[in-house]
């Protein structure tokens, strides 16, 4: 734990402008990810690493209580529905499907994110669902973006999300580019932003599972496999991009756009640190 507590040091002072010699803050992806399942592991000691792909349900009894209730009937099922339906019954302006420039539905969200050595930049599931039906020359107020038709993006991820599930989390690393976009990642979960001064790290990592009034603070290990996820307090359906970009906001930064390079780099350095977990998408929160 020591160890990984340095490294967030060290990773603090370098996305604020510092500097700090290695190894305190290592650059290489997998060595800072076994920091890290090595923290919560000591943290907390009789959580078996494959249960964190549930959150905060892994560590606290009676919110899993509350969770195993909801899952009985989850509400994500309808949500499922309605996207396996837009993703069989939708059909690009050249008249194909969605599959024709994405693939097969079964094990595409498994596929994701991924660093597209073409175009030097990180990939995400959602954005290229847009991109596609804007190369495809989709009219503007049809194509699937967050601003104008979020129900519909939200909803096919969800299936996608179904249709990956009980998958393993791989995401890969085998270049200088996207090791260089895992640590633009990593610069952003730790750099302090906004009128609150907080950073990603500080509520998911440092006190990742501690309580903040009635409620625990939702870790990162284990923060992206069951995305998109129903939120009970909401009512409504959230993509990994929609929870960042409200985070955020919520912290008194003015955020990016969904979907942006900042926002995709850091979807993929927390996405490398769930490898080895079950994708159990989409997932529950209250």
């Amino acid at each position: 734990m020591k160890r990984l507590f340095s490294s967030m040091i060290a990773a603090s002072v370098l996305a604020t402008g510092g500097a700090m010699a290695e190894p305190a803050n290592p650059s290489d992806p997998e060595e800072f990810r076994q920091l890290m399942v090595e923290f919560y592991q000591e943290r907390y000691p009789d959580v078996p690493f494959e249960e964190y792909n549930n959150g905060v349900y892994a560590i606290d009894e009676d919110a899993r209580s509350q969770w195993e209730g909801m899952m009985v009937f989850p509400e994500t099922d309808q949500y499922v529905a309605a996207g396996e339906e837009l993703w069989n019954e939708y059909r690009l302006p050249n008249g194909k499907p969605l599959s024709s420039c994405l693939g097969e539905a079964k094990g595409l969200r498994a596929k994701y994110p991924y660093f597209n050595e073409k175009d030097g930049e990180v990939h995400s599931l959602g954005l290229d669902i847009i991109n596609c039906q804007k190369n495809a020359g989709e009219e503007a107020e049809k194509v699937w973006d967050p601003k104008n038709n979020y129900k519909k993006l939200a909803n096919v991820l969800a299936y996608l999300a179904s249709e990956s599930n009980g998958m393993t989390n791989n995401v890969q690393i085998n270049s200088e580019g996207a090791k260089a976009a895992y640590n633009r990642g990593k610069e952003a979960w730790f750099r302090r932003t906004g009128r609150l001064d907080n950073s990603c790290a500080d509520c998911h990592q440092y006190h990742g599972g501690k309580y903040v009034r009635a409620e625990r603070l939702h870790m990162n290990l284990g923060n992206t496999t069951h995305f998109p996820l129903f939120r009970y307090s909401k009512g409504s359906m959230f993509t990994l991009h929609k929870r960042i970009y409200g985070c955020f906001r919520d912290t008194g930064t003015v955020p990016f756009a969904q979907y942006s390079p900042y926002y995709r780099d850091l979807e993929f350095f927390m996405s490398y640190n769930d490898n080895e977990l079950e994708l159990n998408g989409p997932g529950i929160r209250k």
